[in-house]
């Protein structure tokens, strides 16, 4: 199969209890996902399944946007409500004037240090794993931008925040830096996912338990050929499908080569160009490049995805 939803993750899941369910009510092997949520965390999970995760390496690097809750006067280990408590402050009454001060201090791009109760492995062993054991962590720092914080809502000690974000962001230690720079202390009390990328939205997700209710007919399944609508369309016939599928390269008659494709015909060696093979029926037969070589223009799968 070849097959992508977009999943509301409930709170209280784990992103791979969501993949474990769509794999048993499938009947499929293969599944993953973009971008993990934590088990607090609720809202969009796109999924992939079956030969659909071939796909997930070309929209992994896709921006997020979320609407986060945070408390002020209150440290965690884990820097959100499911984690010890460290430290508790009275929160003062901050003004939005303050407030937007401070998160002027993470607008933009910076370094954030990763979590010690994260997945990220340290000497080949996952960070919570240790951090459990109350080792004290050096963690690396990532480079994150936050393209949005739009500050929604203040009922103190809680803040509600709009934030758009580039991938790799912890939501969980802006709310831990944010915090420290308020010289109060601050956990994430709540996150919801809003958007993963420009395709799946909220308003478009289908909750697992919705799912299973469903008739075959009915499963929200998302067209891949739309996912990549910015990719350039090479439409193939029967036969070009048939080499294709056996990973073939394939030279192209002129009349397939797109007009505004870029020519360069004096050297053997030119950037690729990402295209999407789509069959007279409209369903994606592969992904790759457009090649020149010499005076011909051939085109390079690099996903397979026809289905056999």
């Amino acid at each position: 199969m070849l097959g992508i939803l977009n999943i509301d993750k409930p709170k209280g899941w784990s992103s791979f209890d969501v993949i474990r369910f769509l794999k048993r009510l499938f009947n499929e092997k293969k599944a993953g996902h973009l971008g993990t949520l934590d088990p607090l965390a609720s809202g969009v999970l796109p999924v992939f399944l079956g030969k659909g995760t071939r796909l997930i390496p070309y929209f992994n690097e896709t921006d997020k946007i979320y609407r986060a809750h945070i408390h002020l006067g209150i440290r965690t280990d884990t820097f959100d409500a499911e984690g010890k408590i460290l430290e508790e402050k009275k929160c003062p009454e901050f003004s939005k004037k303050e407030l937007e001060s401070a998160l002027d201090s993470f607008r933009g791009r910076h370094l954030q240090s990763v979590p010690a109760f994260s997945a990220v492995k340290i000497e080949g062993k996952r960070a919570y794993h240790l951090a459990r054991q109350g080792k004290v962590l050096k963690m690396p720092k990532r480079e994150v931008e936050f393209l949005e914080l739009e500050l929604e809502e203040v009922q103190l000690p809680y803040l509600q925040l709009r934030i758009h974000c580039s991938k790799g962001t912890y939501i969980r230690s802006l709310a831990e830096d944010l915090g420290s720079k308020l010289k109060v202390g601050a956990h994430l009390s709540g996150l919801v996912r809003l958007q993963c990328g420009k395709y799946f939205l909220l308003e478009d997700t289908c909750s697992p338990e919705a799912l299973e209710k469903l008739d075959p007919e009915s499963i929200p399944w998302i067209d891949p050929v739309n996912l990549l609508d910015d990719w350039k369309t090479l439409n193939v016939d029967d036969l070009m499908t048939r080499d294709i599928a056996l990973g073939r390269k394939i030279l192209l008659d002129p009349k397939h080569v797109p007009s505004d494709l870029p020519e360069r015909r004096d050297s053997n060696i030119t950037k690729p160009v990402n295209v999407k093979a789509v069959s007279s029926t409209n369903k994606l037969v592969a992904i790759g490049h457009f090649l020149w070589e010499d005076m011909d223009c051939h085109f390079q799968p690099s996903r397979v995805l026809v289905q056999e």
